[in-house]
């Protein structure tokens, strides 16, 4: 057992950040939901003023009182429609509406006599000079975006309201030029392993309030995974006096069903939040054939939130959940032909308590205990040699517990944070593979270059004198699992545990119209690697009055560890270990690695709409990527010299005018990374010196658009997005895609003049012009694996969703109607080809859903 040690002074320094030094402001999600002064006309500060909170639904009421410097504070809040109330002695009391949304509002209120006007003003959260650039997402865009992945609804809105997020199959996506760098942070609860649906079980849109990406520079209170923070609030079952919650029924194309329900309930001291939602469908998984082939699956989640206010400072909250889902490996017209009958389950389960102790109007403590678990198993078919071209079993076990405490101060100039975060991880690995096509590792090619079934040869010396060709990209260390060739199964069992320690403080120290940012974090990691990173994360911000503007430049250094999926495998090296037994061209013990990241941006907001803009470098030493084993779903981590990225992110935000509200995002990425490997388990040919990964995209582009007939009438959301294509790394050339199989080819689009390729005729020679629908190739000799690499093909696809929430509407209860049509314009086009990270994937073909919807 590895031990991990903190000197005491760092313990002793945190526990007086934390417990009482007022010093530090909310980051990393806690419910800051509503804040505010009350002041006079001459701008003086009221003290004791009573500010009432009344929720409209239910009726409830908080109430609290503004502190010495006229701020008060509410923590807490569920999305909808309140009224806050505020009365001082001498001043005529004041109403006004306030819509929450899920994300902070800071409220500025002017007291005066009975005959004197009164006025409130909500300041723009996303002017806070405070945060970071990002992007909110509302309730209403979380209800009401069509998804375009069945599977993994949570990563398809990110992609589409986020500029930056390049879209990959199966629910990932790539954030700002890097592989899967993304964290969650849920109700305060810190999640940096991957969420995607082949790798664990995201938190469902049922539950949820509201959701930030955040872009920008990384605040002190997030470590690792950085690139992009996405934080999640649920929703809460508090002030709800009556049951309130929905019943809704869907049915898409490809024989999907889908069934959710959500009912919220409590009083000002207790609340229930309970989410239930499961899925059936016959397109689970994007799949590597425009039609679906062996794609079925099927999703169950239950979550439960229950909160407690102990006292009027104090409260509790416990969120639990459980996962389970199971589902096909969709086939290729070759593997459905042999009967392949791959099967993955994935379980997941949450236990999340959390404590928040509001000290006053100026500060407040949160701490979050958590028990997270991810169990998958990997199943083969039946009979080894129905697996093409591997038999693969798996099956893995990620277990994550921690604690996390911190501290959020403001006043006066100070806007400040400061905390402590420990996160244990058990790992278990379990992995066995053979080789079970005779042409996947052939030592020899035939005449055409293609690979010769020819099981009798192992020795590429030997194919002269059988009439072939030696194949240069032969690997010898396979042949001892080449179960064509007389090779055996290789086993592989093995656990370990990670620790990981963090302390971190940040400040936001006001200057007239600047704002320094002064922040600093600690990591310990203790796993197969041991390391330690101090990271500044420092800025300047101006706050350009008569502009609405803030401009800002932010340096941060990031401490960053490999991923936690299949890392054990893919950290084995020398004699007997797996990468020798798996005939891999290169391994090693992943390390830590450190980023240097440098972003200058804008956050502008006007009464109609807001804008902001990004440009970001970030150079990594020590980057990692993943690597897929024998084109098989099954992915492995791997870690080059250095990387480097830079991008362009811009987001427009029209605010609700007469029914009309959307945005639109255009961003632009650069990703590249330098060899060589340094660490991982690599089963492919090396990278050039420097080259563009698969998740690097250029242009990139999001428009919506939505309407909204009257206050409760019918609705329309439509949205538009463009993708300029991610990097396809195994189609350098002509000559390199001639020798592909008629299936990959016909996947590609590959034609010659007029004819085709299809599965059974694969196109080997070419008098005339050549090329692929679906894949750019870079004309003969001008192919660069920097400058000019090949890509997937530009695709523009168009999704539309209409409803109708109160079409019979009677008290409190009501039945609506909905339909989404995704891919309406029926684009055929891939998300990646024979990637290194997923092999390959089509689009959704066009889809449609039809649901009705029960609410109370």
């Amino acid at each position: 057992m590895k031990r991990i040690r903190i000197p005491l002074g760092a313990f002793a320094l945190s526990f007086s950040l934390v417990a009482g030094h007022p010093f530090l402001m909310a980051q990393s999600g806690t419910a800051a939901a509503l804040s505010g002064t009350v002041t006079d006309a001459t701008g003086a500060v009221l003290q004791e003023a009573t500010v009432t909170l009344t929720y409209m639904a239910s009726g409830a009421q908080r109430v609290t009182h503004s502190g010495l410097e006229g701020a008060f504070l509410f923590l807490q809040l569920t999305a909808g429609d309140y009224r806050i109330t505020v009365e001082s002695s001498g001043f005529a009391p004041k109403e006004q509406p306030i819509t929450y949304q899920g994300t902070p509002i800071h409220l500025s209120i002017v007291m005066a006599t009975a005959s004197a006007q009164t006025e409130i003003t909500v300041n723009a959260t996303n002017n806070d000079p405070t945060e970071p650039t990002h992007v909110d997402i509302t309730p209403q865009q979380i209800d009401r975006m069509p998804t375009e992945s069945v599977s993994s609804p949570f990563s398809s809105l990110i992609t589409m309201t986020t500029p930056g997020a390049a879209a990959d199959s199966n629910g990932s996506f790539h954030p700002l030029g890097d592989h899967a760098e993304a964290s969650f942070v849920v109700d305060g609860q810190p999640i940096t392993d991957q969420q995607s649906r082949t790798f664990s079980t995201q938190v469902s849109l049922n539950a949820l309030q509201s959701v930030e990406v955040r872009q920008g520079a990384p605040g002190a209170d997030v470590g690792d995974k950085t690139s992009m923070v996405i934080v999640a609030q649920t929703r809460s079952g508090l002030d709800q006096r009556r049951p309130h919650g929905a019943i809704t029924l869907e049915r898409s194309t490809f024989a999907t069903s889908t069934w959710s329900a959500n009912v919220g309930f409590g009083t000002a001291r207790f609340g229930s939040f309970t989410a239930i939602d499961a899925l059936n469908s016959g397109r689970f998984l994007d799949t590597p054939e425009v039609v679906p082939l062996h794609a079925d699956g099927n999703a169950e989640n239950f979550i439960e939130r229950l909160d407690f206010k102990a006292t009027d400072k104090t409260s509790f909250q416990l969120n639990g959940s459980l996962s389970r889902s199971w589902f096909q490996t969709p086939n290729t017209y070759d593997q459905n032909a042999l009967g392949q009958n791959q099967r993955q389950t994935v379980v997941s389960f949450n236990v999340a308590p959390q404590m928040l102790h509001t000290v006053n109007s100026h500060a407040f403590n949160q701490a979050n205990t958590w028990v997270r678990q991810d169990k998958i198993r990997y199943r083969p078919s039946d009979e080894i040699y129905s697996d093409t071209p591997a038999y693969l079993q798996q099956a893995r076990r990620l277990t994550n517990a921690g604690l996390r405490d911190e501290f959020n101060y403001n006043r006066g100039r100070h806007n400040a944070i400061a905390g402590v975060e420990f996160k244990h991880t058990f790992l278990a690995e379990q992995f066995a593979a053979g080789v079970t096509d005779p042409a996947f590792n052939s030592p020899c090619l035939n005449a055409d270059g293609s690979p010769s079934s020819n099981t009798s040869i192992t020795d590429p010396s030997d194919c002269a004198a059988a009439g072939l060709t030696p194949n240069s990209a032969f690997l010898p260390g396979l042949l001892d699992i080449d179960l064509t060739r007389g090779g055996t199964i290789y086993a592989f069992q093995g656990s370990t545990d990670i620790k990981q320690v963090a302390l971190f403080g940040q400040d936001f120290i006001k200057f007239g119209d600047f704002t320094a940012n002064l922040g600093l974090r600690y990591d310990k990691y203790n796993g197969l690697a041991r390391n330690h990173g101090i990271q500044p994360r420092v800025g300047l911000v101006y706050g350009a009055t008569p502009l609405h503007t803030n401009f800002h430049l932010n340096y941060s250094r990031v401490f960053i560890t490999p991923y936690n999926e299949s890392l054990i495998i893919a950290s084995s090296s020398g004699p007997g270990s797996v990468s020798e037994g798996l005939g891999a061209t290169d391994s090693a013990v992943l390390n830590t690695g450190h980023r240097n990241q440098f972003n200058v941006g804008f956050e502008s907001s006007l009464k109609r709409f807001s804008l902001s803009g990004e440009y970001l470098w970030k150079f990594t030493y020590g980057a990692y990527d993943f690597d897929v084993l024998l084109n098989s779903p099954l992915t492995f981590p791997t870690q080059f010299r250095k990387s480097k990225i830079d991008g362009g992110l811009v987001r427009l935000t029209l605010n609700p005018t007469h029914g009309v509200n959307g945005f639109f995002t255009i961003s632009h990425v650069r990703s590249r990374l330098f060899g060589p490997e340094i660490g991982g388990i690599s089963f492919t040919a090396p990278y050039s010196n420097v080259a563009r990964p698969d998740h690097d995209e250029g242009l990139a582009m999001n428009l919506n658009l939505r309407y909204q007939f009257g206050r409760r009438g019918p609705w329309v959301n439509s949205s538009y997005r463009y993708d300029g294509g991610l990097v396809s790394v195994a189609t350098p050339d002509i000559a390199t895609v001639l020798q592909l199989t008629g299936d990959e080819q016909q996947q590609m689009g590959l034609h010659c003049g007029s004819t085709f390729a299809t599965v059974s005729a694969p196109l080997r020679s070419c008098s005339g012009s050549i090329s692929a629908t679906r894949i750019r190739i870079p004309p003969p000799g001008t192919e660069n694996d920097d400058r000019n690499p090949p890509r997937i093909a530009v695709r523009n696809t168009f999704d539309l969703s209409i409803g109708e929430d109160n079409l019979i509407h009677h008290e409190n209860q009501s039945l609506g109607i909905r339909a989404e049509v995704v891919n309406l314009n029926n684009t055929k086009a891939l998300y990646n080809f024979l990637s290194t990270f997923s092999g390959t994937h089509f689009l959704t073909t066009r889809a449609v859903t039809v649901g009705l919807r029960y609410g109370f």
